[in-house]
């Protein structure tokens, strides 16, 4: 009797073990595949945009008012410009070669409006948590980005699209914004960022879970205040 009560408890014990196995490899290889797709939908889409980003010194009414007149007269100095690129490239060059530019512009608001904040201008990498931008949901990760950073910068901040050039248009009115991301990013990347508007219960699944890993890569200390912000409305952090 015991050598048979023994037999069934080593039989047991294999059965549990080669559960307990299979269910640890299903779930490594579940989470190396989710980890996979994520990363490679949000790098997609990172690849082919450029963000442009302006962090007030900080949240008083005044500083961000002056934030909002540094970013509409820098955007409508290049609107013209910029509204006309169609390859990221040949942007990238062109704010590169414009930000010394961009810094003069927002450096005379500033003068003009009385205050003696000093502002940088670069195109750099930045994580941004998640961001809605009219009917779009970007996911968070690393983006290039040209940024300007006025006094402090630990302000709300403002951000939009210059490539494609969506700063330029009312993302309301969302069928030239659909059409300009639709032509830049994959299939899969395009439906990630409508996911909102086709209403899929598995798309916002697929959603959540690019969102969930690259939350996992956010620096520990990032220039872009209000981290806890997780949507924001028409390009404003509040």
């Amino acid at each position: 009797m015991p050598n048979k009560l023994l037999s069934i408890l080593i039989k047991e014990s294999k059965i549990i073990a080669v559960a307990l196995f299979t269910g640890v490899f299903l779930a490594v290889i579940i989470a190396a595949y989710t980890y996979l797709y994520s990363t490679t939908t949000q790098r997609n889409i990172a690849q082919n945009v450029i963000r442009f980003h302006v962090l007030a010194n900080s949240d008083s009414l005044a500083d961000q008012n002056l934030k909002e007149r540094v970013r509409h007269a820098v955007l409508e100095e290049f609107e013209e410009v910029l509204s006309a690129n169609t390859n990221i490239e040949a942007t990238r060059r062109l704010l590169t070669a414009k930000l010394p530019e961009m810094q003069a512009i927002a450096e005379k608001i500033i003068a003009r409006d009385g205050y003696n904040y000093k502002v940088t201008a670069d195109l750099t990498q930045v994580f941004f948590p998640t961001r809605v931008y009219g009917n779009m949901s970007f996911p968070p990760g690393t983006y290039e980005s040209v940024q300007l950073v006025i006094g402090d910068g630990k302000g709300s901040n403002w951000w939009c699209l210059m490539f494609p050039p969506l700063c330029f248009v009312d993302m309301t009115a969302t069928e030239e914004g659909r059409q300009q991301l639709e032509n830049t990013v994959t299939e899969e990347g395009f439906r990630l960022l409508m996911h909102m508007e086709e209403e899929s219960p598995g798309l916002t699944v697929r959603f959540r879970v690019v969102e969930w890993w690259m939350n996992r890569e956010q620096p520990e200390t990032n220039i872009t205040p209000n981290m806890e912000e997780q949507t924001a409305s028409a390009g404003y952090d509040y």
